[in-house]
């Protein structure tokens, strides 16, 4: 399916960006280098929309589940989250082989 390739090449798109943007400080010399969680990036891009998403997630069903679930997701590093995403993406919109079976 060309939508889920898509998906898969925007994910790795993701991933790549987000490898460099943490090693870049690295090869700079300026810090030691360090992978930056989704959650992380997320409150450094947009923390109102974090903050929304943690209120929507709680009231919508129990507190736990933010607590749990979805951070136990969010902690994950950005680069090795979306790089996931991607090879799950592009592994279920692979092309598929042609069968073709004769009956005699």
């Amino acid at each position: 399916m060309p939508v889920l390739r898509f998906f898969s090449s925007l994910f790795a798109l993701v991933a790549i960006v987000a490898l460099v943007a943490d090693a870049t400080p690295a090869l700079n010399g300026a810090a030691p280098f360090k992978l930056t969680s989704v959650a992380g990036d997320w409150q450094l891009l947009a923390p109102a929309t974090f903050e929304a998403a943690h209120t929507g997630v709680a009231t919508a069903t129990a507190p736990w589940v933010w607590d749990s679930a979805v951070m136990s997701l969010l902690n994950l590093p950005t680069p090795v989250l979306f790089g996931f995403l991607a090879l799950l993406f592009g592994f279920l919109g692979r092309r598929r082989d042609e069968m073709k079976l004769h009956i005699n």
